[in-house]
């Protein structure tokens, strides 16, 4: 179904960030006002060190104040890179039950380009399903 659509195709370039320190209740101001479902959390330096998705808002709402992104975030996000196929991409969501992976830059190992979530992806197979 998916077969010569990789994740370059589909993905949503540029990433959303939170810093370390930031309380629950500014990630989730951030997610919402850029329509976000997951962010990532930098330091100072811009070194990212994990990410927080919606469910990890939900598991935490009742501490939002008391709470802070490096104390929810998932560390060491699964990633992939722009030319994984997208039918790959879907693979290692399903193994690994997440519904997003940060897309890597092919020049640079250490750079975030951007995600991908599910969502893409069922975006990307309605559009091939419906033309």
């Amino acid at each position: 179904m998916l077969s010569n659509c990789f994740v370059r195709d589909v993905m949503v370039r540029g990433i959303v960030e939170v810093d370390l320190n930031d309380k629950l209740s500014d990630v989730v101001k951030v997610m919402a006002e850029n329509d976000v479902s997951s962010v990532m959390v930098s330091d100072d330096n811009g070194y990212f060190w994990g990410i927080i998705t919606e469910l990890d808002v939900l598991k935490n709402h009742g501490d939002l104040d008391k709470i802070t992104a490096e104390e929810i975030m998932t560390t060491k996000p699964i990633t992939v890179k722009p030319i994984t196929p997208l039918e790959q991409a879907a693979e290692i969501m399903v193994e690994n039950k997440i519904h997003h992976l940060y897309v890597l830059s092919e020049l640079n190992e250490n750079k975030i380009v951007g995600v991908i979530s599910a969502g893409d992806i069922i975006k990307a197979i309605n559009k091939k399903i419906n033309g």
